[in-house]
């Protein structure tokens, strides 16, 4: 079942005298229960879809629909809040609370429907990801970047949204971690419906995505099992 889809969607900026579009009128549609990677090269226009996907930007033709409503009759902030999540490279969580207040936090936020019990449902989460409850009552700081990673992620689902982006969400981890997380990835699309797409400049995590595409040109080409010839 569809759940993102780009129609005709162009993006570009003024770089000196000329235009450069880095988005030309591209479209696809994204699927619930399906893991996504997205590769391309430095400024191909990678992290400005991920931005587009996520109503961080606004696309300058062409349109967004979630669920087969636009963007724009959601609401670009209420879509924010209760539609998707982003997981960054940079993890982007409050350093001086815990992990555990990091998820509670954006869980007071959502206007969506979520148990009575919010602190026992943020433990469980974050214990799903391996993040025990000692663990999870320390501070940002003490935990390592693996960690605050599963933290990151804990918190994106924690607002119970269908939708997951992440911009190269493996790129400050070692070779073990990486592939740890990715297999959480798979883990939200596969067990959990989540539609996951993640940016990466990785061939190996795109290789273990469900769907592997690549900008090529400002559109989005389907390089599924090829990523050895490409």
């Amino acid at each position: 079942m569809s759940i993102l889809e780009l129609k005709n969607i162009t993006y570009g900026y003024i770089d000196g005298n000329k235009k450069r579009t880095i988005l030309d009128d591209l479209s696809y549609t994204f699927e619930k229960g399906k893991f996504y990677s997205i590769l391309g090269p430095s400024g191909s226009g990678k992290t400005t879809l991920l931005s587009l996907m996520g109503a961080l930007e606004k696309a300058q033709e062409g349109r967004i629909r979630f669920e087969g409503q636009s963007l724009d009759e959601i609401g670009y902030v209420k879509y924010r809040r209760n539609h998707q999540s982003i997981v960054f490279q940079q993890f982007n969580l409050i350093p001086y609370l815990s992990g555990l207040e990091n998820v509670l936090n954006v869980m007071h936020i959502t206007d969506n429907e979520l148990p009575q019990d919010k602190q026992k449902t943020a433990l469980n989460l974050l214990n799903t990801f391996g993040i025990v409850e000692s663990k999870a009552r320390r501070s940002i700081s003490q935990l390592s970047g693996g960690e605050q990673q599963r933290v990151a992620i804990a918190r994106a689902l924690a607002t119970n949204v269908e939708l997951i982006l992440a911009d190269e969400p493996t790129g400050n981890l070692d070779t073990a971690t990486q592939k740890e997380i990715v297999a959480i990835f798979r883990k939200l699309a596969s067990d959990y419906k989540r539609c996951v797409i993640v940016v990466t400049h990785s061939d190996e995590v795109a290789k273990m995505s469900d769907t592997q595409l690549k900008l090529v040109d400002g559109k989005l080409v389907d390089i599924t099992g090829s990523l050895s010839h490409v």
